[in-house]
This record gives C-alpha cells, structure tokens and sequence, in this order.
C-alpha cells in the first residue's frame, strides 16, 4: 500500500514537473514576410535573418511563449530604392536599432488555430499585437498571421504618415521550421 501511495505521489509530480516542448526557430527553409501598399500599388517583403524559441504545450496554453528576434538590416523587398528607404531613421532605422523582438506568452485555442496576445518592439517602442497561428501535426512547422498599423510604432514618421502615400495597414505572414530542443 506504501509502495502504490509513493508510487502515485511521483507520478503526480513528475506530470506537475512536466515542461512545455521547446523549438528553436530559425531563418533557414522559413519566412519571415509582411505586405504592404504604396501609392495604391501592393508590395511584398520578408526579412532575411531572424531566430527565435516556442515553448508549447497543448495541454497547458497560458504556458505557451515565443520569442523571435528579426535582423532589421536583412529586410528584402526585392526594390534596393524601397530596401534603402527601409534602412533610413523614418523607418526601421538598423544602424540605431538593430533587432526588433516579438514575445508573446500565452496563448489560446480558437478553432484549429491559437491565438496569443505580444509584444512586438521595433526601434526600441513596444506595442501590442494580436498574432493568430497554428502548428502543424508534428509540430514541425508553424504559420501565422498578424496584421499592423505601421504608424502605431511611427514608421515612416510624419513624411510618410499621408495612408494615401503609404497605407498604414501592414500585414505580417509566417512559416516557420521548428527544430525541437532536447
């Protein structure tokens, strides 16, 4: 009888000890996207070098946390006049402001997809976003979407604030590999 209480006693905390699987995140065979429209024209772009973590488990989703940091200087919008443009102190400025950094920390079913609330810092102003997404059965891949307000973290500053000139609606699109950690 001892030796089943003790039994049960481990068991119990070895599921309470339990920790999220952890994934690394990187750039290679993923993207890193966002589209945009100026002068009513749409436009794509993606970012070159990222890394990042998840940490996931479908059982335990308040537990859910990903943390990805973007090299501002890789942006790629197949246009060198709108990469440079890119590249200025109006914009993402990477001389001043190398990295930008997406965190969220939760998460929560919403069909067959997740949703959690971050934060996403670019040129060192944090600001919520919403990010929806969903991993694929083995989690090795996942794909999400979050859609931005660029004037919120002011790029473009007031030269480029004009939605006429440049929409303020950016729309951000991922797939990403996840390589799992022991």
């Amino acid at each position: 009888m001892i030796r089943l209480i003790g039994c049960a006693l481990l068991a119990s905390f070895a599921l309470n000890a339990a920790h999220a699987a952890r994934y690394q995140i990187g750039a290679e065979d993923s993207r890193l996207q966002f589209s945009g429209e100026i002068s009513g024209e749409s436009f794509e772009g993606r970012f070159e070098r990222f890394t990042g973590q998840l940490s996931f488990d479908p059982t335990r989703l308040d537990d859910t946390s990903i943390v990805v940091e973007i090299d501002m200087g890789t942006v790629n919008t197949d246009s060198e006049e709108r990469d440079e443009a890119l590249a200025t102190a109006e914009w993402f400025d990477p001389e001043n402001f190398p990295k930008a950094r997406f965190q969220a920390e939760g998460a929560a079913a919403a069909g067959d997809k997740f949703v959690s609330m971050a934060q996403l810092t670019i040129r060192g102003v944090s600001k919520p976003v919403r990010f929806t997404f969903q991993l694929d059965r083995k989690l090795e891949r996942l794909t999400g979407t979050a859609s931005l307000d660029r004037t919120v973290w002011d790029l473009g500053g007031e030269d480029w604030r004009d939605e006429d000139l440049v929409a303020h609606a950016v729309l951000v699109k991922v797939d990403v590999k996840l390589t799992a950690q022991p």
